[in-house]
């Protein structure tokens, strides 16, 4: 069941946050999310001018989660920094795993210590890349793309650019 809420938006960095009570997305029953740093977090789907989005709740000042927006919905409903929103929370149950391009599928497979460098990545990390293999339009391009990082794995065990000096 959705949950209307009511906060104020704030800024820190380039972000927009708002706090909500513990107390309050308690009685949601959102799932538990593992996050970077061996924390917990909370996932949640955000309804908010007319636009979904999956969330993850992050335990923030005493009491209190918090919550980031996306700058380009906030955006599109021409609200920033300072401004009261209203916008909903529902518990998000579904998975948060990628689904993968074949070419990274079938090399998971045959290669499993990549595929356990793969998963020692957090989610999100592993939701980013595969969205950015799946942004090139031609299916060259993004199995291209995704062999870059399965090299970088089998080499580094990162998904980053190693600088070297």
């Amino acid at each position: 069941m959705p949950r209307s809420l009511r906060a104020k938006l704030y800024r820190v960095a380039l972000v927009r946050w708002v706090d909500l009570p513990r107390s309050l997305i308690r009685s949601l029953t959102l799932p538990l999310a593992e996050i970077k740093g061996g924390g917990l977090g909370w996932n949640a789907i955000l309804r908010f001018n007319d636009d979904i989005d999956r969330v993850t709740l992050l335990p923030g000042k005493p009491g209190k989660l918090k919550l980031a927006f996306k700058v380009e919905l906030l955006r599109a409903a021409k609200v920033d920094a300072g401004d009261e929103i209203d916008f909903t929370l529902e518990p998000d149950r579904d998975s948060r795993e990628p689904d993968l391009p074949e070419a990274m599928r079938r090399e998971f497979q045959a290669r499993p210590l990549l595929g356990e460098r793969w998963q020692a990545h957090s989610v999100a990390t592993r939701r980013q890349v595969v969205r950015y293999i799946f942004q090139a339009k031609s299916a060259d391009v993004q199995t291209k793309r995704a062999w870059i990082f399965l090299e970088r794995l089998a080499e580094t065990g990162s998904l980053s650019p190693t600088v070297k000096n």
